[in-house]
């Protein structure tokens, strides 16, 4: 049987460049040499794209762009092409024919559909959701929105505009009158933990937001939620979705005198059979909702006075070992290889 031609694509021109090397190098190890034969390309920092025939561990070490035999490489958004062309310093080129792309770009511009529509117009398979999908999630006002016109529980949020910096501190006010202090205040559209700050106070509001609007037009202020961080993974397509396991992140105490708490995610809960049943229930209606193929990461809060809110939905989870996804779909059965062969298979089927 012939191998299936497999296109990974990692790295990227943002914030999360070294989140990407890392899941990229786990994918890559992770794929089987016997089915699969796979055509690596990294995107650098400054946005060039290479295609990457080197040892996997230049990737996790990040010094994969200085390996000598890169050179450069483009998704041809001409179908006729199905793939990769390769152009060599001497000018040559080459046609690189993948049967899927297989992408651990994280961030805005592996997202937030960019990668999705080009993707669409060379027509060639690939394992995310579709470019409007990617979008919406992408846009943390826009997913609440759409959540919340289905019927789905989020935190209470407002926003504010770059364009009414002018009057920040009367929209402060404003807000004042909705949240009580503290406040949680993000870029709308940026990973979630970019230019995200918590606010105390009005000052800390005012600062949060600059930094927010460093990152994107748009800062979105959210209620801060006291309690519970839970999730779960969903995949498949409309007709045949499925939900992992559910994990937590819990805070532990760290020893460094310059941290009081890291984050460790441990998947399994002790939630009731109901608090399972509303949370698996609300993470189908949210990927149906928002026309999902291929997988997401559901993240909840269960609030201490009992709320589940659907807080963040990621398109591209981290494919990391100790990553949400790798860890919940283990817990449900599913290997590191077998959750690699599951969507690979999924994006070829349609």
């Amino acid at each position: 049987m012939a191998k299936i031609r497999v296109a990974v694509l990692f790295g990227g021109a943002t914030k999360d460049h070294k989140l990407s090397l890392q899941s990229a190098f786990s994918v890559l190890n992770g794929l089987s040499k016997e089915k699969y034969d796979v055509t690596p390309v990294g995107i650098t920092k400054k946005g060039r794209w290479l295609y990457f025939p080197g040892d996997y561990d230049e990737i996790r070490l990040g010094t994969w762009e200085n390996n000598s035999d890169c050179c450069s490489a483009i998704i041809s958004p001409d179908p006729i092409h199905a793939g990769i062309i390769t152009i060599m310093s001497d000018g040559d080129t080459a046609i690189k024919r993948v049967d899927v792309v297989l992408s651990a770009l994280h961030g805005k511009y592996g997202e937030g559909g960019r990668i999705q529509s080009l993707l669409k117009l060379s027509r060639i398979p690939y394992t995310d959701c579709n470019p409007d999908t990617a979008n919406h999630c992408m846009d943390k006002q826009m997913t609440h929105s759409l959540l919340s016109e289905a019927g789905i529980s989020v935190p209470e949020y407002t926003c504010l505009s770059r364009s009414e910096l002018n009057k920040i501190d009367t929209l402060i006010e404003d807000i004042e009158k909705k949240f009580n202090y503290p406040v949680y205040v993000s870029a709308s559209s940026c990973s979630s933990s970019i230019g995200a700050n918590v606010a105390r106070n009005s000052e800390e509001l005012k600062s949060a937001a600059k930094i927010a609007f460093s990152h994107h037009h748009t800062a979105i202020v959210e209620e801060f939620l006291r309690g519970r961080s839970l999730f779960c993974i969903v995949t498949g397509c409309s007709y045949n979705i499925e939900v992992s396991s559910i994990g937590e992140t819990v805070k532990t105490r760290c020893e460094s005198e310059y941290a009081g708490y890291t984050a460790e995610f441990i998947p399994g809960s002790d939630l009731t059979a109901e608090q399972e049943k509303e949370i698996k229930e609300t993470a189908v209606k949210a990927y149906k909702a928002l026309s999902f193929k291929g997988y997401a990461k559901m993240c909840f809060s269960m609030t201490d006075d009992g709320r589940i809110l659907l807080r963040r939905i990621t398109a591209i989870p981290g494919f990391s070992p100790e990553s949400a996804m790798p860890l919940l779909m283990a817990e449900s059965g599913c290997d590191y290889g077998e959750m690699l062969d599951k969507i690979i298979t999924q994006a070829i089927e349609g």
